[in-house]
């Protein structure tokens, strides 16, 4: 089948959602479909750094990547709408993937089967998406929409903009590791636990927390893999102790490295969770969120520690994890004494990438995504 996948991410950047974006592409084309991504064409600093943008998300060159110019003053949603119209009409594809609404809807319009995916609630960016969906979803050609939670499939079905029955849930994942040898040469005493946390260090996602355990937990070492050199100089000059350790910013085609060299993972996002640059409470996403790091932590076969929340909960378990109330100091504690045994380690680590294995690759994803997809009704 040919897809054409159609997002407003970044490419090359550091966004989470770019990995998510690569790896699906990936993802697509590992399952034998040819694939097409669609981006904007947004320069960045990171192109003058990693020249081949395949490597630097650590996927194989078995898709195409097309960038089209938009004009960001006056009409660009005109200029925009042409872009993806001329897309449309080279590649015919069978079927338009969509994370950008516009995108979806443009698709739908001009007679292509389309897939809307949603990682959080559209309204939220702009209160007109929500009739605008409404109205789209009653539309022959538009085929579903996927979300990456139970918890945000609810909220779509509460809202009552669309039939539940055309509302699926997937979610986030990881690619399988073969190599679990690789390690990274962390900071620190090679006779402690190493702890560790890969991602961005916005408010919520849990650095906070690390930050008041670190100093109670001098027996471990802390390893912080992530986040932007502003948010890292915060955080070191708010740290007590010696025994936390940041590593900036790694690429997807580094990371597994870092994660392969950590006892432990820590998960500690917090009740409320805000995207990088964002404020606004409202534009809180720990209710629903399908963190990436869960399932690269879930890959790589490592003992996590994570925080008790519902939509973790969809796929962490007591077999799987040690759940913890996101702000019990003294529970995280006692969760990494109770990792001090190797054993319990290799439990819940064992049981988290079996889950792994039978859930949650980004190629599973893929084959879910599209599950009962007649292809017959997919050509236009």
């Amino acid at each position: 089948m040919k897809i054409l996948y159609i997002a407003r991410s970044t490419i090359p950047s550091r966004d989470a959602n770019s990995i998510q974006v690569m790896k699906m592409c990936q993802a697509f084309a590992d399952n034998g479909h040819e694939v097409i991504l669609l981006v904007p064409d947004k320069k960045t600093n990171i192109e003058t750094i990693y020249e081949d943008i395949y490597t630097y998300y650590g996927v194989n060159n078995c898709f195409a990547i097309n960038k089209i110019r938009i004009n960001h003053k006056n009409g660009r949603a005109f200029f925009e709408i042409i872009q993806i119209k001329k897309a449309l009409v080279n590649f015919n594809p069978d079927l338009v993937y969509s994370r950008c609404f516009l995108g979806c809807t443009i698709a739908c319009i001009n007679g292509y089967q389309t897939i809307y995916e949603s990682h959080f609630p559209i309204w939220t960016s702009s209160t007109s998406k929500k009739s605008a969906l409404k109205l789209l979803s009653k539309s022959r050609y538009f085929n579903r929409l996927i979300v990456i939670s139970n918890a945000l499939k609810n909220i779509y079905v509460n809202e009552n903009i669309i039939n539940k029955n055309k509302i699926f849930v997937a979610h986030d994942g990881s690619d399988p590791i073969t190599d679990f040898n690789s390690t990274a040469t962390l900071l620190g005493n090679s006779n402690k636990l190493n702890i560790g946390y890969s991602g961005h260090l916005y408010k919520g996602k849990g650095i906070e927390i690390i930050a008041q355990i670190a100093p109670l937990a001098e027996s471990f070492d802390f390893h912080i893999v992530g986040g932007t050199e502003k948010d890292i100089e915060l955080w070191k000059s708010s740290i007590s102790g010696n025994n936390v350790f940041f590593y900036g910013f790694k690429p997807q085609n580094q990371i597994h490295n870092y994660i392969n060299s950590f006892d432990i993972c820590l998960l500690p996002n917090q009740k409320v969770v805000l995207p990088c640059g964002k404020i606004d409470e409202k534009y809180n996403i720990s209710n629903f969120t399908s963190p990436l790091k869960m399932f690269e932590y879930m890959a790589h076969n490592k003992a996590i520690i994570a925080s008790d929340l519902p939509v973790l909960r969809e796929v962490l378990n007591e077999s799987n994890a040690i759940l913890v109330q996101c702000d019990d100091i003294e529970g995280w504690l006692k969760a990494l004494e109770k990792l001090r045994s190797l054993s319990a380690r290799k439990t819940i680590a064992n049981n988290a990438h079996a889950d792994f294995v039978k859930l949650y690759s980004w190629k599973q994803r893929a084959v879910l995504v599209l599950q009962n997809l007649n292809h017959s009704t997919t050509i236009k």
